[in-house]
């Protein structure tokens, strides 16, 4: 197994998506003292006792994989999916695509309550 830093996913984003995936990492980190952050080779983990949001960066958009029940979000919005039933890196059942600031936000809340789901 090999060993992957934070830097070469924030490498992957192009443009503004670089600050976002910043601002991300920050807002992760600063739910709790003891989130650990731990960079796999195609995506980076989020956990405490077991991961619950981890980030897929690519060159125009990033990934979000929460541990949500898709059947909890009343109104999905139309840039997430259930993927309890398909194949991805990371885990959790909810996936969530961020392409600018707007979808960010979102973004806040939907890791808060994953954050939340596992006990946090």
């Amino acid at each position: 197994t090999g060993s992957y830093a934070f830097e070469g996913h924030l490498d992957k984003a192009e443009g503004k998506l670089k600050d976002i995936v910043l601002a991300l990492q920050s807002h992760i980190l600063e739910i709790d003292d003891s989130i650990e952050e731990n960079p796999k080779k195609f995506y980076v983990a989020y956990k405490i006792t077991q991961n619950f949001v981890c980030m897929e960066v690519q060159r125009n958009k990033i990934t979000l994989f929460l541990k949500i029940n898709p059947d909890e979000i009343k109104d999905m919005p139309s840039n997430a999916r259930d993927v309890r039933n398909i194949g991805h890196y990371g885990t959790g059942n909810f996936e969530y695509v961020i392409r600018n600031e707007g979808d960010l936000e979102k973004a806040k809340e939907f890791i808060l309550m994953a954050y939340n789901n596992i006990g946090g």
